[in-house]
């Protein structure tokens, strides 16, 4: 009968568990100074790359302005200029877009972008900002609903142009992914010491395997789904993520191909 051999553990001295400890510790503080450069380099290259773009963007205005006004070509060669104009005023509005929200997220990640705590009375904040957003061109043709109740006095800490920014995204992302008379909703409530607001649309929706992936900076559910014409740098839904985390909440997304998309966001009460 072959006798069973017994596991032993194997025999490592104290020196050689400090050693590895301490490079391990060294390879985390490089990695932590590796990602740190990263960012400090994506926030500088978009901050470098404003000044030749705005000298473009003023260069297309400026042939805008004398095609306008008919001084720009001879009309036999009018149309194709006139659409090569167009063309390139269109990518350089997403680029402009792109380099703005790139630009943001990475001060955001850097700790860069202060954050202006005050206490804010959140359900009137909403409401100001829902009135504001219904008169709102861009929401011109979609159905739009208030789903938040006046006697709730909750309040949270926030800084108010940046929680302006989280709606802003979450609005424009609602109405891009939503066709003519579909609803745009932005309703609240109070779920376990928090203050739950949430951006709801009954467009397109989301596929399932994608929902996990949408807050990151990388990713996009499909080409085919932002509408042509739309200028996006695919970053808000991130910039979004970043701010309420700094503000000591949370977000997420539910959502149903075919029935739309709703965006949570929970932020701490005051006092709670």
């Amino acid at each position: 009968m072959t006798e069973k051999k017994r596991f032993e553990q194997p025999s490592v001295d104290t020196d050689t568990v400090a050693e590895l400890s301490k490079k391990l510790l060294e390879a985390n503080v490089k990695l932590k100074e590796a990602e740190n450069q990263r960012r400090m380099m994506l926030e500088n290259i978009s901050h470098d790359l404003r000044a030749p773009l705005t000298a473009i963007r003023s260069s297309i205005d400026c042939l805008k302005q004398m095609h306008d006004a008919g001084k720009f070509i001879q009309d036999s060669e009018e149309a194709e200029a006139l659409q090569m104009l167009r063309l390139l005023d269109s990518r350089t509005k997403n680029l402009e877009v792109l380099i703005q929200d790139l630009y943001y997220l990475t001060r955001l990640e850097n700790g860069s972008e202060d954050l202006e705590l005050t206490d804010i009375s959140i359900v009137q904040f909403l409401e100001e900002y829902f009135f504001s957003a219904e008169i709102d061109d861009r929401y011109k043709d979609r159905n739009m609903v208030l789903e938040i109740s006046d006697s709730d006095e909750a309040k949270v800490k926030a800084d108010v142009n940046k929680l302006s920014r989280v709606l802003d995204n979450l609005f424009t992302n609602a109405q891009k992914y939503s066709d003519k008379g579909d609803d745009i909703v932005l309703g609240a409530n109070v779920r376990n010491n928090m203050f739950v607001f949430y951006v709801k649309d009954t467009g397109r929706g989301i596929p399932q395997d994608a929902i996990g992936h949408i807050f990151d900076r990388t990713y996009r559910v499909s080409e085919a789904r932002t509408p042509s014409g739309e200028v996006s740098s695919g970053l808000g839904l991130s910039i979004a993520k970043n701010i309420i985390e700094q503000l000591g909440g949370n977000i997420y997304c539910e959502s149903c191909v075919g029935e739309g998309s709703c965006f949570f966001v929970e932020l701490p009460i005051i006092g709670e």
